[in-house]
């Protein structure tokens, strides 16, 4: 938030260089000019000598006053913007992407993040003045993304490319490439902000989600089971090759023409219609029991349902159970049942027989250490090179302790998983012994609580990232207690502002430090906040410690802090944008009134033009107006008759060439005598006028054809027409 003017410093300037200058003049008129003595001077000065040095000592201090306001300025303006530039250095920083800055003229880097320099491994210093073509160039992919910027730098506007190229270690990897211009094309764009995101393993997931598709469709038919898509109504929209066998019937046969339930002999309650449809997505699947009729007489059947997310079908499968029904149903629901625990509770367990060193998982666990039950045959030892190395001497402590000291193992340690990520687990054991106190087993769960560990330290995170915006922000945020106003914490841009320290802030509330210049608009604050919970943009003015009054635009929400309701309140100081907004005003005014001021003098310039013209169509002289190249730009209507042409075709033609074709070649020849116009029996005197030269060096011209036919009859006397022509060689 910008300081405000310190007005009492460039005041005091001012008086000092005033009071400099009095000293200074007093002793100037005593030492030099040999006037009064310079004691006579300060206690009994003359009346002229006061008005004058007074006059002068305010015209210096003034000047002095402007030049200390001035200087405040231009440190104002330095400040902002090496602020501007932190904020940019630390956007760049902070951001995952690639981001670098390149110059449209020579196509180099001006400036780029860590994760730039990473990427293509360069340093910073190599990397100032690189050429960006030839760096994308490694990867083939020069004529794609140079293309980009050459569009984003030509037409101002942003452009977005997805890239594939392949990595140093041999993988495909994508890219979201952004380009987006500095500047507008008024000023040009004279360079680009080029953005990459790694896209890899968005792109991995769907490849592998339309594996998975066509996975599990060769799984629907080939899975061994009786299997059925059925519809809401209980239609079997699609079977496999299973519900064939068993009910006996072709695919064309049930498909979308039978009801899966006329297919029923006896089931129990459970089974008979598809799961609820207000079922949370992700419950486990209804199981039931059910007597299948088909063809080949009656089966018992194990049914299980299951909802398709998204829509309003349900996937129906089918075990024949008849053999082995009770055995098999009571191991598949004891182990279900214990799987679903585990999972839900992300919790597995394992027994390692300390005699054999073996070790025996629970399904959790291969999903725990993400492992295949099938590929992988878990010892104690790759359970050790699994823990993370700065926890693996605390775990080999810990089991020892269990195992020979008898004490409990409950510790909490990271392992590493096969991608490289991290996981926290919770282990817990208890070791069995023999009647001669030999170990035999160690029993123990190991439950996932990186959930955990990642909340804790994202609401530790989230807690350091609103501490340091709360004290970085260049805006007043104040914390107040929701019941009585009471402040409980403000920020340094609220010291700033209003002038008072933490310390005088801190316990009291704003009415007592009186800040509002307005209670009016403390009401209506007050208002808003009961009616919607926030408020917004709200201009208010607030009185601070000097007495000053300022313009702010002020926001609040109520949020829960320390355990109890607060007020958050973050205002703006907007006094100078309120007043350049009331001067920006004034000078739109102004501007109109010129605009009109204009608008009338073009209308008279206009008048005038128009009345020239009029003037000139009414003169039967012929008048042509030429430019500096000859051509004929302006004529009035009396050329138009004589010529019988119509104006476009006349304008724009060269000027003599034109007379000539008129048959006024001998009159441009001698300009100023009277000569006549064989093809039309005229007399005709042509003269030619050449304006000024302009300041560019150009000149116009302005041909003038007297027609003096009426003239010469009454100074030659009547004659017949025949004798005209017989005269003209004498003429003149």
């Amino acid at each position: 938030m910008t300081k405000p003017f310190n007005w009492k410093r460039h005041i005091a300037v001012g008086g000092v260089f005033i009071a400099i200058f009095w000293l200074g003049d007093a002793l100037l008129d005593a030492t030099i000019m040999g006037r009064d003595p310079f004691l006579h001077q300060l206690h009994s000065p003359k009346a002229y000598e006061i008005w004058m040095r007074t006059f002068y000592a305010c015209l210096l201090g003034a000047f002095f006053a402007s030049l200390s306001v001035v200087c405040e300025r231009g440190r104002r303006v330095e400040t902002a913007l090496r602020h501007s530039d932190d904020l940019s250095h630390i956007f760049l920083e902070s951001s995952r992407d690639a981001i670098c800055v390149v110059k449209t003229a020579d196509y180099t880097i001006v400036n780029c993040n860590g994760v730039f320099l990473a990427n293509y491994a360069l340093t910073e210093e190599a990397a100032q003045g690189y050429s960006f073509a030839e760096l994308v160039a490694r990867h083939g992919l020069a004529d794609q993304i140079m293309s980009l910027i050459s569009d984003c730098s030509c037409s101002g506007s942003p452009m977005n490319s997805e890239i594939c190229y392949r990595a140093e270690d041999g993988r495909n990897r994508y890219e979201d490439i952004s380009v987006h211009p500095i500047g507008g094309l008024e000023q040009g764009v004279r360079s680009v902000l080029f953005v990459a995101r790694d896209i890899t393993v968005r792109r991995i997931s769907q490849e592998r989600l339309e594996e998975s598709e066509a996975r599990y469709r060769a799984i629907f038919e080939d899975t061994g089971t009786a299997m059925a898509i059925i519809l809401p109504d209980g239609t079997l929209q699609m079977v496999n090759r299973g519900f064939e066998a068993v009910t006996g019937l072709s695919r064309e046969e049930l498909e979308g023409r039978r009801l899966w339930t006329e297919f029923i002999g006896r089931c129990d309650s459970d089974g008979v219609s598809a799961p609820d449809e207000s079922a949370l997505p992700g419950t486990p699947r209804r199981s039931f029991e059910v007597q299948l009729v088909g063809k080949e007489g009656t089966r018992t059947m194990a049914g299980n349902w299951a909802a398709i997310e998204g829509t309003d079908q349900s996937v129906l499968s089918l075990v024949d159970i008849s053999a082995h029904k009770e055995v098999e149903e009571a191991l598949r629901e004891s182990r279900a049942t214990l799987a679903l625990a585990q999972r839900i509770a992300r919790l597995g367990n394992w027994d390692w027989d300390l005699g054999s060193d073996t070790l025996e998982w629970s399904d959790e666990m291969y999903r725990i250490y993400d492992l295949d039950p099938a590929s992988f045959v878990p010892t104690h030892e790759l359970v050790l090179q699994a823990v993370h190395p700065e926890d693996r001497e605390q775990v080999i402590r810990s089991v020892n302790d269990a195992i020979y000291n008898r004490r409990a193992y409950h510790l909490d340690y990271r392992i590493v998983l096969p991608n490289g990520s991290l996981r926290t687990l919770s282990a817990r054991a208890e070791v069995t012994y023999d009647a001669q106190g030999r170990p035999l087993h160690m029993l123990g769960t190991a439950q996932d609580i990186t959930w955990r560990i990642e909340a804790e330290q994202a609401l530790r995170n989230s807690e350091e990232k609103f501490s340091k915006a709360f004290h970085a922000s260049p805006d007043s945020i104040v914390i107040t207690r929701a019941e009585d106003g009471t402040y409980i914490d403000v920020n340094e841009a609220f010291q700033e502002i209003t002038g008072y320290s933490r310390e005088e802030v801190i316990g009291r509330t704003s009415t007592e430090l009186l800040l509002w210049a307005d209670q009016d608009a403390r009401m209506v604050m007050l208002k808003l906040l009961n009616e919607h919970g926030h408020v917004r943009n709200l201009d208010v003015r607030f009185r601070v410690k000097s007495g000053e009054i300022r313009e702010l635009l002020w926001s609040a929400d109520v949020i829960e802090y320390q355990g109890e309701a607060c007020l958050i309140a973050i205002s703006r100081d907007v006094t100078d944008q309120r007043q350049m907004e009331r001067e920006l005003l004034e000078s739109d005014a102004r501007l109109y009134m010129k605009h009109e001021e204009l608008k009338n003098v073009f209308h008279q310039m206009e008048g005038i033009r128009r009345e020239w013209e009029e003037i000139m169509d009414c003169i039967s002289d012929l008048f042509i107006l030429a430019d500096q190249f000859g051509k004929i730009r302006r004529f009035n209507r009396a050329v138009e008759t004589f010529t019988g042409m119509a104006h476009r075709d006349i304008v724009g033609r060269d000027c003599l060439a034109f007379l000539e074709e008129q048959g006024l070649k001998e009159h441009l020849e001698s300009p100023g005598i009277e000569l006549l116009h064989k093809p039309s029996g005229k007399w005709f005197v042509v003269k030619r006028h050449a304006f000024p030269p302009e300041v560019d060096g150009s000149a116009r011209e302005v041909v003038i054809i007297n027609d003096t036919t009426n003239i010469g009859r009454r100074q030659r006397g009547a004659q017949p027409h025949d004798d005209a022509s017989a005269q003209a060689p004498n003429a003149g």
